[in-house]
């Protein structure tokens, strides 16, 4: 089930509030799996009825709250390398301005799936079972990203309906894009939006939580993550497309 309510802050634009019921993400142990990078398949066959396991608690562990604002967006042409969303100026490095910089929009947005998760592979570790808390910390991280994923999707259902187009997500610690600037974007969102909080490192709380911008306008388009142009060695992107080039070849 997707609900989405829509309301008008003073402060801010236009906010969507949406509910995503886990049944709808369709969870498979590939997706566990794609952030495993020295997991060999002959371990994975060993895990898979634990995961299965884990995915039968998934709708008791799972709170998934997700939304966006919408807020204008525009290249500073003065000051380069900068976006602007809202009256707030972004130096998000070169791979990402160089996606957003034809956005007219910018959706800014935040997607968690609760503590109920990492409470629980805490809770496992401390009774001394590694592995079983493991793969459900693995497990709420799949589940997180094909949220924020859902979220994308839905984001672009509704541009395009206005005729609109969508870039891919972006997120501060990634593509060079300073993590710090999560305060910054954090300051376009309501006050502990979707029940998230930053705390003065810039992590989010809950930990299983993303945030980011996608832009939005009649000249943008959706490209793939450019990871051979990423400095960032440890991402869940990369890990997904060198498994799909190892794959091709």
């Amino acid at each position: 089930m997707i609900d989405i309510a829509v309301s008008r802050l003073r402060k801010f634009t236009t906010v969507f509030d949406v509910k995503i019921s886990v049944d709808k993400l369709k969870i498979s142990i590939e997706d566990v799996f794609s952030g495993m990078s020295n997991i060999t398949p002959s371990i994975d066959a060993h895990f898979k009825d634990t995961i299965h396991d884990i995915f039968l608690r998934l709708s008791d562990k799972c709170q998934i709250n997700a939304g966006y604002v919408l807020y204008p967006a525009d290249f500073d042409q003065d000051r380069k390398k900068n976006i602007k969303i809202g009256n707030t100026f972004f130096n998000m490095g070169k791979i990402v301005t160089s996606q957003l910089k034809n956005s007219e929009q910018a959706a800014v947005f935040a997607c968690t799936i609760g503590p109920g998760m990492e409470n629980w592979s805490r809770a496992v570790l401390e009774e001394n079972e590694p592995a079983l808390g493991y793969l459900i910390d693995m497990t709420a991280s799949a589940v997180t990203e094909k949220s924020v994923d859902y979220l994308h999707d839905l984001i672009g259902v509704q541009m395009a309906d206005k005729n609109l187009n969508i870039t891919n997500r972006y997120s501060p610690g990634y593509c060079d894009w300073p993590a710090s600037d999560q305060h910054l974007l954090f300051s376009l969102m309501p006050e502990k939006f979707c029940g998230i909080i930053l705390n003065d490192s810039a992590m989010m709380n809950p930990i299983k939580s993303i945030s980011g911008v996608v832009g939005i306008g009649t000249d943008v388009k959706f490209k793939d993550y450019p990871c051979d142009r990423c400095n960032i060695k440890v991402c869940t992107h990369r890990t997904k497309r060198i498994k799909t080039l190892k794959a091709i070849n």
